[in-house]
């Protein structure tokens, strides 16, 4: 009587196709939450170059908060803290003082460290005590992970941003924002942005 079954070779077989497919799948799914991730971050930088613009507009001037840290150019706790006033980008804050002075604001929570990226957001969400030293399991710390900004400050409707792998670039806008992809490097180059995340397209690149 012949015995029903799989046989040894056929067992293997079987089950090298599913390692296959497994890691197929898991290919596929981690190609799915960078695009998410990249997604998040090309918004995040969009929202506030926007929102960077929208304040330009309202008061015709340049908060002084966004001016005396131009050339350190990071939306860090010191400068992102103007969005407050504004009640803009839903930055989570402590008000120390009711009288609506940006600078008597104090960035808490995730936000506690400025605006950063969705990698460096994932740690300051799980880790309470994370700082901008503390690091970012994709690379750098969370400081490489502010977002970086640039503004028009003489009125001529370009905006000179210092891009690491790019030099200063000329961009047509009132005002820029940028940041690091996952690995927390910016390195910008026209004919591949890799991982990072502009809020300006090629086209308005003045050449």
């Amino acid at each position: 009587m012949k015995k029903s079954g799989f046989t040894l070779v056929e067992m293997l077989v079987v089950m090298g196709i599913i390692a296959v497919l497994a890691a197929a799948s898991m290919v596929g799914y981690s190609k799915v939450v960078k695009s998410a991730k990249k997604a998040k971050n090309q918004e995040l930088v969009s929202n506030a170059a926007t929102a960077l613009t929208l304040i330009l507009n309202k008061e015709g001037v340049w908060p002084e908060e966004l001016v005396d840290n131009k050339e350190k150019g990071l939306l860090d706790k010191d400068t992102a803290v103007v969005f407050v006033r504004y009640n803009l980008m839903g930055l989570a804050y402590n008000q120390r003082e009711a009288d609506g002075n940006a600078s008597k604001y104090r960035l808490i929570g995730k936000d506690r460290c400025g605006i950063v990226d969705s990698e460096a957001e994932a740690v300051l969400k799980r880790n309470p005590n994370a700082t901008e030293g503390t690091s970012v399991p994709t690379g750098g710390n969370v400081g490489k992970h502010i977002l970086h900004y640039a503004i028009d400050e003489d009125g001529d409707g370009f905006t000179e941003a210092t891009v690491d792998g790019a030099g200063v670039l000329k961009i047509r806008a009132s005002a820029v924002v940028w940041a690091a992809g996952p690995d927390g490097k910016v390195d910008y180059s026209s004919l591949g942005r890799n991982d990072d995340v502009y809020s300006w397209r090629v086209d308005q690149i003045k050449k």
